[in-house]
């Protein structure tokens, strides 16, 4: 026996597997040849399916093709050397001697041996007599016809054969058998639902293994040659026609009540003021707590939920014609605003000679509290006069920051020096600017706010010049009182005068950069040494009070001077 076995991959496609070895190949091994292929094989020719499954031959080496079996010419001497010899291999055990002395006389088993040629016609005939067509499957055919008919076995183990002369046959039927059978099958499907539509048990929701209880002793089905795959098609066909009617009817019904329903919650809440809640509506109006709704028959095909779907309908549509009435008014208000805003900028344009620079509401505010333009701007959404007011008043702060820069470097290419007199400044910087053409559009009032600008920055640079140099004197008192206590740092060290002081200290740079000599000097009077110096100590290390090792010579930088 073959280790051989024929298997179907995930996409229905056949290969062949070794069991022992577990080698897979697509073709088909020569052990599982049958006799035709073996025969075709020695002659060069293969069997193959088209896309639709039709077998045909071909020819390797001419690369000849056909849907027929070929013929070959065989002469005797190797038919007889291919037949089995079945009499030399015979076991001749007592047992099998003993079974072989019975005779056999069914005429099945003794049927006549033919070759594929002769067979096939007398194959022919014997499914055209016992009227097979394309409701029968080959397997039908085997069950059938194998057990009656010994024209079945005219070719012996060679079942690939009788499949292809099966599928031979069905091929080669002309058009009128084909539309006689086609013809039973619809006379058989129409007889078949009058007989499904009388039995009132068959619902839209009755299965198939029910429904065969139920007609098993109706001649159509019980006698029909018809597969029983047809049988159950056209059943299957009946239930999906009665379902869908039972939906349609449904969908119809609910639609009517969904219209009524519509109707009488309207007739409740004819407008958005007599809306109501859904608490409030279900347990005044709705299902058993109102006899108008129980009366209606059609309410019965809805559920709650059909009923509060057609609850929340109504009051989308509510809710969506309000938010378009407010979309609308919005838009109108939204024009209005604008229209009010572009009016009170009209205002703004034409007291723009008022506002300057540095302009504010309050000093403005009674020219225009009086305008129609004014007040039709109060309560309005988006910017407000105020805002707009000083939206000018920045726009003419930015033109005022450029001039300025302008009149900056017209001093710088004037060579202009400031002194400490700020009224001599302003009138000097006045007359340099009034003459120059850059600034030409400025009016006096703008020169003049233009002028006290430049003074005021100047002012305020000079502050910080004398914030800067203050702070920076700060830290060299601060050295310098260091400087005093590293240097008489022991008792009685302290000189008694400033002279004999100043001769100690000129050689230290926190001395040199103090110039003003009175202000060391009273440093100087208002330090006193730290007390409590172990003097005995110092002198057996042999250090001196001038030289002071434990306290190191450099200067301690802090942040306020290292931001300069």
């Amino acid at each position: 026996m073959s280790s051989w076995k024929e298997a179907n991959d995930a996409e229905g496609r056949v290969y062949y597997y070794n069991a022992d070895s577990g080698e897979t190949t697509w073709d088909k091994p020569r052990e599982l040849f049958t006799q035709l292929e073996l025969k075709l094989e020695k002659h060069g020719w293969k069997t193959g399916k088209t896309d639709e499954g039709q077998v045909y031959y071909y020819n390797q080496e001419t690369g000849k093709s056909c849907w027929e079996i070929p013929t070959f010419e065989e002469h005797g001497e190797e038919e007889e050397a291919e037949r089995p010899h079945t009499s030399d291999e015979r076991s001749t055990t007592p047992a099998q001697s003993n079974i072989e002395s019975y005779v056999n006389n069914s005429i099945i088993l003794n049927a006549p041996v033919m070759s594929q040629n002769e067979a096939e016609h007398v194959f022919m005939e014997m499914l055209k007599e016992h009227q097979i067509d394309s409701t029968w499957s080959f397997n039908k055919i085997i069950s059938e016809l194998g057990c009656k008919d010994p024209r079945y076995w005219c070719v012996d183990d060679d079942p690939l054969w009788k499949s292809q002369a099966f599928e031979k046959y069905l091929s080669n039927r002309s058009e009128d058998q084909l539309l006689k059978e086609h013809s039973a099958v619809n006379k058989f499907k129409a007889a078949f639902t009058a007989m499904l539509s009388q039995n009132k048990d068959i619902r839209y929701y009755t299965r198939w293994t029910t429904a065969k209880r139920l007609f098993a002793n109706e001649p159509i089905y019980k006698h029909s040659v018809v597969s029983e795959r047809t049988k159950r098609q056209v059943f299957q066909d009946y239930v999906d026609d009665l379902r869908r009617n039972q939906s349609e009817e449904l969908n119809k019904t609910k639609q009517q009540a969904k219209t009524e329903l519509q109707d009488y919650l309207e007739s409740i809440m004819p407008d958005k003021k007599s809306l109501l809640s859904w608490q409030e509506l279900s347990t005044k109006y709705l299902f058993e707590n109102s006899t108008r709704f129980t009366s209606n028959r059609h309410f019965q095909a809805l559920s709650k939920h059909d009923v509060l779907m057609q609850y929340i309908t109504i009051v989308e549509a509510y809710t969506s014609k309000t938010e378009e009435e407010l979309k609308k008014l919005k838009s109108a208000n939204y024009t209005k605003d604008r229209i009010a805003r572009d009016h009170f900028k009209e205002l703004l344009a034409e007291h723009s000679k008022s506002i300057r620079c540095n302009s504010k509401w309050e000093d403005l505010y009674s020219l225009f509290k009086s305008d129609s333009r004014f007040l039709s701007l109060l309560g309005r959404n988006g910017s407000s006069a105020l805002d707009l007011f000083m939206d000018l008043v920045e726009e003419k702060a930015n033109i005022m920051k450029a001039q300025k820069s302008i009149a900056n470097q017209i001093l710088i290419d004037t060579s202009f020096q400031w002194s400490s007199d700020a009224v001599q400044d302003r009138e000097k910087v006045n007359e340099i600017l009034s003459k120059h053409q850059q600034l030409n559009s400025l009016d006096t009032i703008d020169r003049g706010i233009l002028v006290d600008k430049m003074i005021d920055d100047q002012n305020q640079k000079r502050a910080q010049q004398a914030e800067m140099i203050q702070r920076l004197l700060e830290q060299r008192k601060k050295y310098f009182l260091l400087l005093l206590q590293r240097v008489f740092s022991s008792p009685n060290a302290k000189p008694e005068t400033w002279e004999k002081a100043r001769d100690v200290l000129k050689g230290y740079p926190e001395y040199i950069d103090i110039k003003e000599e009175s202000v060391k000097e009273q440093i100087f009077k208002e330090f006193e040494p730290a007390k409590g110096q172990n003097t005995a100590a110092a002198a057996a290390t042999g250090s001196s009070a001038l030289a002071a090792p434990q306290i190191s010579r450099k200067r301690q930088m802090t942040p306020v001077e290292l931001d300069y």
